[in-house]
């Protein structure tokens, strides 16, 4: 019997067609969409040779753009920064952290650059309203602390989004949509997802799938459970007892090898777990300190933010270049300074070590007396010791940094990112102030993302602080 041929298969179509149409019910035609076709299409390569959706919202202009910004976005060295070929089979299977940074810094400052631009459409400005409310909510539900407000800010951001992908896209929506709106229950009633997320489970699962067996299932659960409480236990061994061996090269060097070949890197959602669990405040980077001498115009600066936080029960401090004596404790002229340190599970470094370690938010008195968060790079960090008139004695670690300067009122009106306040991102000039600022270490806030760009309303070099702060 001879193959049937493509002309026989033609055929059976045609008049299959042709019964199906003599009825006009039977005929199912999908409903006409309500903006053309061209709009709101994915995201598409735009190294092909012609862009197909060249006048999409969601165009392969745009795709180019968001990887040119994650070239130039600066970053800590706790966050991973996402392939900049995003989009691109080659880069394989992005981690949930590419994703996240992606979508909540980089995607961020992109499109909230470009679709705020008096140039961007109608249709470019609901797409951007429509993702920024889910930054805000993704940003909002992932925070290490949950309170009532919060849990329903996060709420409303989720159902504005919901609403806007039926509208703008005519989505179908699923379970986890249905299910997302259910989650402020669980904020409300069991507080941060971070105590009891999925990510722990997914993370031990990888581990579980990367270790070697011998093909003996029997023995599986045994040598599971027992190596890695031998791993627990010797973690728990350094941390707490280093401190305290002899400053030898030998223990120098294997407390190098323990860390570099056994501890895990503390990178992405694993530095929000430590930092949420950290028991330890800061901690000088490896290596000692150099002590030097204070050049008067920092003591000065140490003297004044000293004095102004001291204990109103006890006096204030003399300078040591003052020759007066009145009886006050004198503050010492030195200090130990650092290339960086470690604070709460996150490296804080000098600019001249790390652009993106440098790059800090701190709290600062406004003349109101409320706090205000201020933005900078950090110029130098040190450790000062300084002894009361009780003879105690107190160590202190101090941040130097130059601030960068805030957008003035008439600019901030131009701040694409300003009218977004639940994404904490905005933009300042990128000139600091001339004088530097001294900043306890108990006063950073968190590190930010920054971009550098030239608003077109603006007309002055500016940079964008996305906030990274997890609390």
């Amino acid at each position: 019997m001879a193959a049937p041929k493509k002309a026989d298969y033609a055929a059976a179509l045609l008049d299959w067609v042709a019964r199906a149409t003599n009825g006009v019910d039977s005929l199912q035609v999908p409903p006409v969409y309500p903006y053309a076709t061209e709009h709101f299409h994915p995201l598409v390569d735009p190294s092909a040779q012609q862009d197909p959706y060249q006048n999409s919202v969601f165009s392969g202009a745009v795709l180019e753009a968001i990887r040119n910004d994650i070239r130039r976005t600066t970053l800590p060295s706790w966050l991973q920064k996402p392939p900049s070929n995003l989009g691109s089979s080659k880069h394989g299977k992005l981690k949930a952290d590419h994703w996240r940074i992606a979508c909540t810094v980089n995607m961020t400052i992109t499109l909230g650059r470009l679709w705020s631009e008096a140039t961007a459409t109608a249709d470019e400005r609901l797409a951007l309203d429509n993702f920024m409310h889910l930054v805000a909510a993704v940003d909002l539900a992932t925070r290490r602390t949950m309170f009532a407000e919060r849990a329903q800010a996060f709420d409303q951001h989720m159902l504005e989004y919901l609403r806007g992908i039926r509208q703008l896209y005519q989505a179908e929506l699923v379970a986890n949509h249905h299910l997302s709106l259910h989650l402020v229950d669980c904020l409300l009633l069991f507080g941060p997802t971070l105590a009891w997320w999925a990510f722990p489970f997914e993370r031990y699962n990888g581990l579980l799938q990367r270790l070697n067996t011998n093909s003996r299932p029997a023995d599986l659960p045994l040598t599971f459970m027992r190596y890695f409480y031998m791993g627990s236990k010797l973690r728990s061994m350094i941390n707490t007892e280093a401190h305290s061996w002899p400053d030898l090269p030998e223990f120098k060097s294997l407390l190098h090898a323990f860390r570099t070949t056994i501890q895990d890197a503390a990178r992405g959602s694993r530095i929000i777990e430590s930092t949420f669990f950290s028991t330890v405040d800061s901690e000088p980077s490896e290596g000692s300190g150099k002590e030097e001498s204070l050049d008067p115009p920092l003591y000065a600066i140490l003297l004044d933010c000293v004095n102004s936080r001291v204990d109103p029960s006890r006096s204030t401090y003399a300078s040591h270049f003052d020759a007066m004596d009145d009886n006050r404790p004198i503050l010492s002229a030195t200090a130990v300074f650092l290339p960086n340190i470690k604070h709460d599970g996150v490296l804080i470094s000098e600019s001249a070590h790390g652009v993106g370690n440098a790059c800090v938010l701190f709290r600062r008195a406004g003349s109101n007396g409320q706090g205000y968060i201020g933005a900078g790079q950090v110029a130098r960090i040190f450790q000062h010791t300084r002894n009361d008139s009780t003879g105690s004695s107190k160590t202190e670690t101090f941040l130097l940094v130059k601030e960068y300067k805030p957008l003035s009122l008439a600019h901030q009106a131009f701040d694409p990112y300003r009218r977004f306040p639940d994404i904490d991102t905005w933009l300042c000039y990128e000139e600091t102030y001339e004088s530097q600022l001294l900043v306890p270490l108990e006063h950073f806030v968190s590190h930010f993302a920054s971009y550098t760009y030239t608003p077109s309303d603006v007309k002055a070099p500016c940079i964008v602080v996305r906030s990274l702060d997890r609390t």
